[in-house]
């Protein structure tokens, strides 16, 4: 990575094993960094975590932490990278 690469994390809904991501909206967005091969951090986050991602604005997974900018819906993370 070098000095002007931002980086991302996703947080992502999983359950009681943190390596089974659970939620159709986080593949979603999963699959639109992928897309335009993005590299990114995966966080797993619990429904019991909202003030994890209290700064977005939401108290739902996925949200996409791209530098200083919060995104979260996969609707609007998909715009975001577009």
């Amino acid at each position: 990575m070098t000095s002007h690469e931002i980086k991302r994390r996703l947080f992502e809904v999983v359950g009681e094993n943190p390596q089974a991501h659970l939620s159709p909206y986080c593949w979603r967005s999963r699959m639109a960094l992928a897309h335009k091969q993005l590299s990114f951090d995966s966080e797993p986050w619990h429904i019991t975590e909202k003030q994890r991602i209290a700064r977005s604005g939401g108290v739902t997974a996925p949200v996409l932490v791209d530098g200083k900018q919060w995104v979260r819906d996969s609707w609007n993370i998909a715009s975001y990278l577009a």
